[in-house]
């Protein structure tokens, strides 16, 4: 009932997002497709040999294969960055899945402790400006969330989202099921005001930290669905269990009543 609840809310605050962020998508598409190309730190390529990612569990349990799942993609990752000869560090807020992290021997560089099921807007762009400023100063070559990706009711999945390089976030951003960019305008058609190279850096740092922000998002909608989802099949089973119990005990009743009612009629015979 408390999954149930809490994920229309969630719903309904992941419906209100979603031109926002499309907005987001079609101003950085059009920035950096731009005939005359733009330089900035996020939209070039690292090679520092050290990456980072974001792992996001489930806040609680009894929610089937969810975290299990995240490990699993976590895992991939840093078999990759070890087959890469990379330095892989892991971040994660206090949930369930870092005790399953470390069970499979993948110890986290920082757990946050003090993050909620969604972290407020001081945290994440806290989190967002700590992973920029690394980025920026060629410290840091790919930074990335392992979350649980909401698409509907009925889909969600383990996925990695790139937030840096930001070329790889605007990609993901512009590529979804529903094309989002106007393909009818061009950068010709917008006068701006400051210039392209100022408007990129805001627009990267805002872009970052809605991406960090929608991830939490995803992460606990598809958590409730989950927890929702594993309730109710725990309901029917327990269910079934009860028909398949009073079945055999009624079984088992009939046939001690026939055992006895024998016995009577053998005992009635002999007198």
């Amino acid at each position: 009932m408390i999954s149930t609840a809490r994920y229309k809310a969630y719903y309904n605050r992941w419906l209100d997002t979603v031109d926002y962020n499309n907005a987001l998508a079609k101003a950085a598409y059009l920035l950096i497709t731009s005939p005359q190309p733009i330089e900035h730190p996020l939209l070039r390529e690292n090679s520092s040999g050290q990456m980072a990612i974001l792992v996001i569990g489930s806040t609680r349990g009894l929610c089937g294969l969810y975290n299990a799942s995240i490990c699993r993609l976590a895992q991939t990752y840093v078999d990759i960055a070890k087959n890469s000869q990379k330095k892989l560090d892991i971040y994660a807020p206090d949930r369930k899945v870092v005790g399953m992290l470390n069970y499979h021997g993948i110890a986290p560089t920082k757990i946050y402790k003090d993050f909620a099921e969604l972290p407020s807007d001081l945290q994440i762009n806290a989190l967002a400006d700590e992973f920029i400023a690394q980025y920026m100063e060629g410290r840091l070559d790919f930074f990335g969330i392992i979350y649980m990706r909401f698409y509907s009711s009925t889909s969600q999945q383990a996925q990695m989202l790139t937030l840096m390089p930001l070329t790889e976030l605007i990609d993901d951003l512009t590529t979804r099921a529903t094309v989002i960019w106007p393909s009818e305008l061009s950068f010709e058609d917008f006068y701006l005001s400051p210039s392209a190279d100022k408007i990129i850096g805001d627009l990267a740092r805002m872009l970052i930290r809605s991406s960090i922000r929608n991830c939490f998002v995803d992460a606990a909608l598809s958590e409730h669905l989950a927890r929702m989802v594993a309730m109710r099949n725990a309901t029917d089973n327990a269910e079934e269990m009860i028909k398949d119990l009073t079945l055999q005990y009624n079984r088992a009743r009939q046939t001690q009543i026939t055992g006895e009612l024998l016995d009577i009629i053998g005992g009635t015979g002999a007198l």
